[in-house]
């Protein structure tokens, strides 16, 4: 788990939090937990697991759960198979709990006390709190495993009818980002673009750990078949979010699209149907990264060694 800090963001209604801290806020990485959530039980909340539960996941599931719920998503559909192989981030709020300054009548103008001071002094009487969360599932994505004849996926962002993914989303790798959840009192601070900028931003950086690179040997015969043959197997930056219409265009402004064009203009992945998805209206969108190139292994290196 890293984390990171950034700039303040005040609290929830716009005001500064002390009177002399703006607020600061806190985005932890936490990655694929794996084992550690073995045992995990999808029908109680992550507050009452029976195992013990990473706090910054709990947190990132305490936010979920509160936002999903109020949609109407059943407790659960929020934990999938999905969270123990993800990377999730949350975004946390320094909020006020009481202040040790005194009036400003009554402080001493040489105090000593430099802003930094102040702010440290502020932070000891904050309470960090959880507020927002978005997941990045790395791949392999195949048909939609929630969705039968008898059973179907109740969350928000759920994936499309298995057949119509199978008909649509391209052989090569790619990763999804899901599960944005930001507490009502934040969400016009500009947290939503904050968490998805830092999922991204961490998987161009990170794209071997993101996938798993190829054997030399499987690139070597992905490349004697062409092109098309070795994107099947490395990730070349493709990025995929499945978005409540009515928030089309918030995605919009991240450069996704529903229909994926490269560099000439030619249509890579077309727009697929929308669906409907407990009453909710959901729609694909793609975009593609410029993932940092590493050296790869191509045929002429692999002689000449």
């Amino acid at each position: 788990m890293t984390s990171v800090l950034k700039g303040g963001f005040g609290s929830p209604n716009g005001a500064p939090l002390l009177a002399t801290n703006s607020g600061t806020e806190f985005v932890n990485t936490v990655c694929p937990l794996k084992g550690a959530l073995d045992g995990y039980d999808n029908t109680i909340p992550c507050s009452k697991q029976k195992i013990h539960v990473p706090q910054n996941f709990c947190d990132a599931m305490a936010i979920r759960e509160e936002v999903y719920g109020e949609q109407g998503v059943p407790l659960e559909a929020e934990f999938d198979e999905d969270d123990a192989r993800s990377w999730h981030w949350v975004a946390y709020a320094s909020v006020a709990t009481h202040t040790t300054h005194p009036p400003k009548a009554l402080r001493r103008s040489d105090s000593g006390n430099t802003p930094a001071d102040d702010a440290r002094r502020a932070s000891a009487t904050a309470t960090r709190v959880p507020v927002a969360t978005i997941r990045l599932i790395p791949p392999p994505h195949g048909p939609n495993k929630y969705v039968d004849e008898d059973k179907t996926d109740k969350h928000a962002d759920a994936d499309p009818p298995g057949e119509k993914q199978e008909a649509k989303h391209p052989p090569e790798p790619y990763i999804k980002l899901g599960r944005l959840a930001v507490l009502a009192p934040y969400r016009s601070l500009g947290l939503a673009k904050l968490l998805v900028n830092a999922a991204l931003d961490y998987a161009m950086m990170n794209p071997d750990l993101i996938y798993r690179s190829p054997s030399p040997t499987a690139l070597e015969m992905a490349q004697m078949l062409g092109n098309n043959k070795e994107r099947e197997i490395t990730w070349q930056g493709l990025v995929m979010i499945h978005a409540q219409a009515n928030l089309q265009s918030m995605w919009e402004k991240h450069g996704f699209h529903e229909e994926l064009r490269n560099d000439d203009g030619e249509v890579e992945i077309p727009a697929e149907p929308h669906w409907i998805e407990e009453g909710i209206e959901h729609v694909g969108m793609w975009k593609r990264l410029s993932v940092e190139k590493r050296k790869r292994l191509s045929l002429s290196s692999l002689d000449s060694s």
